[in-house]
């Protein structure tokens, strides 16, 4: 999870007491909630994992996750000569959507429910691109902040859940972390990018609250309110991720047995990965305005859902 990298990113279960529809470009108070439940059924379990992932209050280093742990977490590759490369993360949180960082862009196919990138896995799904959504208000490299970094991605079938392949949860709209909150970053990062990790790593992260993140021996003005930072401090606890994990998942529990909801998408951090007082930086997905990407959804999609829920 950790290495040399500039930008990188995380996602989520839609969720929340009002929803979109195909019928409405904005959302719906929650008299409509029940039958955008109906519509959503499958999305009743996320953020909870049939095989548990391994989690403590302290991994200094990292470490390698139990297999299929993780099951929203998305592998998206893109097409070099003559085969797929893991190049960035996502999030699966529908049947036909995942969310991800909208610096991530080329030519690309989504798989679920890997484990390891080098083998073909029995439960492993793998989806072209029908859509791509980046957030109106994402304006990197011109703009000098990585500020509405998230995008939305439309697969090109739909989603078979299982025991490899899930859903997570989206957060409360508007929910801030509290000040060392432990949530957990997943994906193939590694320090010797462009090479991706064999296999999926996660890493504990404390939440480092905004108003020490945009000090000026952080992160100053390139950290936003829409934006989370999470990491260490003290030199031999410095952890990060990195370079292949950009556009994955940062999520967190209320409990132990609350479901996961996906907080963060990984999004940039320091040249090298690691660095005192430069933790890693994550698009806040509670962030109200991040919502007004799905009503820019583009309606001529014949495929597009029937309602997106939000609890």
């Amino acid at each position: 999870m950790i290495g040399e990298k500039l930008l990188f990113v995380i996602t989520s279960c839609f969720y929340y007491k009002h929803c979109v529809t195909p019928l409405s470009r904005t959302p719906l108070l929650s008299n409509d909630f029940d039958s955008c439940r109906r519509h959503s059924s499958h999305l009743n379990t996320c953020g909870r994992p049939a095989i548990p992932p391994m989690v403590n209050a302290r991994i200094v280093n990292g470490e390698a996750a139990k297999a299929h742990s993780w099951p929203w977490q998305v592998s998206m590759q893109s097409q070099p000569t003559p085969t797929f490369a893991h190049t960035c993360g996502g999030t699966l949180i529908h049947r036909h959507w995942v969310m991800t960082a909208a610096h991530c862009f080329i030519r690309w196919q989504m798989c679920l429910g890997k484990h390891n990138l080098t083998l073909s896995e029995p439960g492993q799904q793998c989806f072209g691109v029908q859509g791509i959504y980046r957030h109106k208000g994402f304006n990197y490299p011109t703009s000098p902040t990585v500020e509405f970094d998230i995008a939305l991605v439309r697969l090109d079938g739909e989603v078979t859940p299982s025991d490899h392949v899930h859903f997570a949860c989206l957060p409360p709209i508007e929910e801030v972390l509290p000040e060392g909150k432990t949530c957990y970053a997943t994906g193939w990062g590694d320090e010797t990018a462009p090479k991706a990790s064999e296999t999926l790593n996660q890493v504990a992260l404390p939440v480092v609250p905004y108003d020490t993140c945009k000090r000026m021996d952080y992160w100053w003005f390139q950290v936003k309110s829409s934006m989370i930072c999470a990491g260490y401090n003290l030199p031999d606890e410095l952890k990060s991720v990195c370079q292949g994990d950009s556009g994955g998942p940062l999520v967190c529990q209320d409990g132990p047995t609350g479901p996961w909801e996906v907080h963060g998408i990984t999004s940039f951090g320091p040249i090298g990965c690691i660095m005192n007082k430069k933790p890693s930086v994550f698009t806040r997905t509670s962030f109200r305005i991040h919502f007004g990407l799905l009503t820019d959804l583009d309606l001529k999609l014949n495929k597009r859902p029937k309602a997106f829920c939000f609890e």
